[in-house]
């Protein structure tokens, strides 16, 4: 081929190219134009969750092509799960409904509650974020630093279901640790079992960055009520744990234990810890699309995240009300992620059907 004839090829394929990312922009734009999208949040109003999710939603708007409209329902219930399933079996698959969910990825590797595989939903992004526990301090013999917990006599720990991942992690931690508590379950929210703890109702519970920096440190540890222990681990993909910034002050679970026990922790408790932690600290909030919506929608969303990771009045506005700094799975790596998350391994999955089992009993 003379050059004259590879330069008018090589230019019809780059028209060629230009002309279907044209088309394919256009297509995303053209699909929300007009539109309205419902941001499903499946905790009630006033939470966690509602907080990051409304904040979410406020500024995620003027990030979607053909600029749709976006309104906010709650459906709590079931643990997270009632609003979980309704995206999954009621919604319908047309790419305006947008789940924006905690705890649905746990559900999601044991398969209760859920009844649509997690693979079905069109994954959007995940939102990196972790929880802080914190303990009385006139729990005996006295908890004055973290460190103190070792040697703490049997406390009470108030959580909100048997099966929550919230629930089950801190059971985890206790157990490797080895001390000695009795589990009291079924506080509707993180409220309710936060006036419990200042109640002297249970004495132990743990909360998201938000409800941390905005409740619990003004109110309970800056007044000495309560002393912070630890925030659960953030797993990278190898097993292995890292920092976080949002808690500078405090020690990882791992890092703790190591701190106070001399050694690593190890062993099937472990193992389910940090798939565990995967699932709801890695992806703490999971950003998901009804079930067969249309890959425009699919695309349009997630670059409309992308967009949003680095909105600077998002990340201020997110600063401001939450407390921390929104970091977002997403691209490729964060549907990696996803799967890995979601595929764990069977005796991973029977160890914790079973330590569920267990402590409803």
């Amino acid at each position: 081929m003379n050059t004259g004839r590879w330069m008018k090829c090589t230019l019809a394929v780059s028209f060629l190219m230009l002309s279907l990312v044209s088309t394919v922009v256009a297509a995303e734009k053209a699909f929300y134009e007009g539109k309205t999208v419902t941001v499903l949040i499946n905790y009630a109003a006033g939470g966690p969750t509602d907080v990051e999710g409304r904040i979410f939603a406020k500024h995620l708007a003027k990030h979607i092509s053909g600029r749709p409209a976006l309104v906010v329902q709650n459906m709590g219930g079931g643990g997270g799960v009632t609003g979980t399933n309704y995206l999954g079996e009621v919604s319908k698959p047309d790419g305006l409904t947008l789940g924006y969910f905690t705890g649905a990825l746990f559900r999601f590797q044991l398969k209760e509650g859920t009844r649509v595989e997690a693979s079905k939903y069109p994954f959007i992004a995940g939102v990196e974020s972790v929880s802080i526990s914190y303990i009385r301090s006139d729990v005996p013999p006295g908890i004055k630093r973290p460190e103190d917990l070792i040697k703490a006599h049997r406390f009470k720990a108030g959580g909100l279901s048997s099966g929550s991942s919230k629930d089950v992690r801190f059971q985890l931690s206790f157990d490797l640790l080895g001390l000695q508590y009795d589990y009291v379950t079924g506080y509707s929210s993180s409220s309710t079992a936060r006036l419990a703890v200042q109640r002297n109702e249970v004495q132990y519970h743990d909360e998201t960055v938000p409800g941390y920096r905005t409740q619990v440190e003004p109110q309970m540890v800056k007044t000495g009520m309560v002393t912070p222990l630890y925030y659960t681990d953030l797993v990278t993909p190898d097993g292995d744990v890292k920092s976080s910034a949002d808690v500078p002050e405090l020690l990882s679970f791992t890092q703790f234990y190591r701190k106070v026990m001399g050694k690593s922790p190890s062993g099937m408790k472990y193992e389910a810890l940090k798939a565990a932690n995967m699932s709801s600290t890695n992806m703490q909030r999971t950003v998901l699309l009804s079930p067969g919506s249309p890959a425009a929608a699919t695309a349009a969303m997630r670059q409309a995240v992308e967009a949003l990771a680095n909105d600077e009045e998002f990340l201020a506005d997110a600063k401001k009300v939450m407390r921390f700094q929104p970091r977002f799975q997403i691209g490729e790596e964060g549907i990696k992620l996803y799967e890995q998350i979601t595929q764990v391994s069977p005796e991973i999955v029977a160890f914790l059907k079973n330590f569920i089992a267990q402590r409803k009993q």
